[in-house]
């Protein structure tokens, strides 16, 4: 197996730990969110509904990535055929997490909500996310990528002489 899938293999192994982690912690935030509902009083223009949106992608994208880099981390350790899907899966769910943080740097830009810190956190966790996801596309985008099998070990059958004795002087 080429060194990049191994490195992205394990990368997916990481960012399915620490993605249920955050998904296992939102569950109760994302139980009692509440989602604004369409009455007389709620006139949203555009960009509130996108932030809308990033924020539910927020409360429920950490799920689906666990999930597919989970599955991508096994298939790939296993060398299952499935496992270039899974790695595909894995590596866009990676780029659509990776845009509510863009939003969110680009909120924290121009409404001034932190300082330099909390806008350069979110940039890296973005740059992480966009680079597991380029990369992962990249290296098991192509159907004809050079994608090792496992190695099974060598079988002869070299049945010449089982079972017969050695002649004897």
């Amino acid at each position: 197996m080429p060194r990049l899938h191994k490195f992205l293999r394990s990368c997916f192994g990481y960012a399915a730990i620490a993605s249920s982690a955050v998904a296992i912690t939102l569950v109760p935030v994302f139980l009692r969110a509440p989602f604004p509902h369409a009455t007389s009083r709620f006139h949203a223009e555009p960009i509130q509904l996108l932030l809308i949106a990033m924020r539910e992608m927020i409360l429920l994208m950490p799920a689906v990535l666990a999930l597919a880099s989970a599955m991508a981390w096994w298939t790939l350790r296993k060398g299952s055929p499935s496992a270039r899907r899974w790695a595909i899966a894995a590596s866009i769910s990676s780029l659509v997490m990776s845009a509510p943080f863009l939003v969110a740097d680009v909120a924290i830009v121009q409404y001034s909500l932190t300082g330099a810190v909390g806008f350069i956190g979110v940039l890296v966790f973005f740059v992480i996310l966009l680079s597991l996801g380029v990369e992962g596309l990249a290296a098991f985008g192509k159907r004809n990528a050079p994608f090792a099998a496992p190695v099974l070990p060598h079988v002869t059958n070299d049945i010449q002489g089982m079972g017969t004795l050695a002649p004897t002087a």
